[in-house]
């Protein structure tokens, strides 16, 4: 017998479609992964907090458990993990400033895409990372409209300045070294 009712649902599946369980007799949960999956999601909609108390206790019940968890990860996945500690520390930052305003992935992309993904600034196509053309701490909103993609020597060097206050002095440092030989 390769399929199963789902108790919940009703649809008859492939065993595959089943989480494991020991205590059932055929050794299969009677939901099948789809309908488990959308009762947790409406558990954690009805009581939020009742599951982030729980996430809380949990690693501090298992720190050792969860760093070595993380550690597995961290070390099979070194580009993901990269990006998210990008992301959520500019999530952090926009937070920090009140910035109005988020992006998705999708829309920093297209943004990127809209740029022919190189630097606006000196059209580097080397390590980009996305720059808010009106620093936050100035003001800027976290939108991707307020977004474009600048190389990590332009991004770092430019800073809290607007774009036309780096390109002033861009050109004044580029006049510089003319003069100075």
């Amino acid at each position: 017998m390769d399929t199963k009712k789902c108790s919940k649902c009703g649809e008859i599946k492939a065993r595959s479609e089943f989480s494991p369980r020991k205590s059932r007799r055929n050794g299969l949960q009677s939901w099948c992964k789809v309908c488990m999956r959308q009762s947790a999601r409406e558990s954690y909609h009805r009581n939020p907090e009742k599951h982030k108390d729980y996430s809380r206790r949990y690693r501090e019940d298992n720190k050792e458990r969860v760093a070595a968890r993380d550690k597995a990860y961290a070390k099979a996945n070194p580009e993901k993990r990269r990006s998210w500690a990008r992301k959520d520390a500019a999530k952090r930052k926009a937070a920090k400033l009140n910035a109005k305003g988020s992006h998705t992935a999708e829309q920093l992309k297209a943004r990127f895409d809209y740029h022919g993904n190189k630097c606006v600034y000196c059209d580097s196509t080397e390590n980009l990372h996305a720059d808010h053309q009106i620093p936050l701490s100035r003001g800027g909103a976290n939108f991707a409209s307020n977004m474009v993609p600048a190389c990590a020597s332009c991004n770092c060097s430019k800073g809290a300045k607007t774009p036309e206050e780096f390109l002033v002095q861009q050109f004044n440092t580029a006049m510089e070294k003319l003069i100075n030989g």
